[in-house]
């Protein structure tokens, strides 16, 4: 390839190698009051790390675990600790079978999806 044919299919390319696409701003973080008194209405869960939660007025989170949380997705109920506080954060801990499943991030979240029937 000639010098200039060359320099010319660079520039032809610098715009696909132009800046990254600007990363998707984080969801704000959000909190659920009052878990102590029966706030959290029902839960899905979407494998051993992600976890949705409906409050009482119908609204749903989704809970990004630290980790994986071994039986979380056959639990009949899950437990909470939110201390010092009864408000359900991204500093909460969620408890299954004596399992303690740290929050790492919780935020509003649309209707969880439907697991597929086996």
């Amino acid at each position: 390839m000639r010098p200039a044919l060359l320099i010319l299919a660079l520039a032809a390319a610098a715009p696909a190698m132009a800046a990254p696409e600007a990363p998707r701003p984080r969801p704000q973080e959000a909190r659920i009051p009052f878990v102590g008194f029966g706030s959290i209405r029902t839960f899905r869960t979407a494998g051993e790390d992600v976890i949705y939660l409906q409050d009482t007025r119908r609204n749903w989170y989704r809970a990004e675990l630290t980790g994986p949380c071994p039986g979380i997705e056959r639990a009949l109920r899950i437990g909470v600790d939110s201390r010092p506080g009864s408000t359900l954060d991204s500093g909460s801990t969620l408890i299954v079978d004596g399992q303690r499943c740290p929050i790492h991030s919780l935020v509003r979240s649309e209707k969880p999806p439907r697991r597929p029937r086996n």
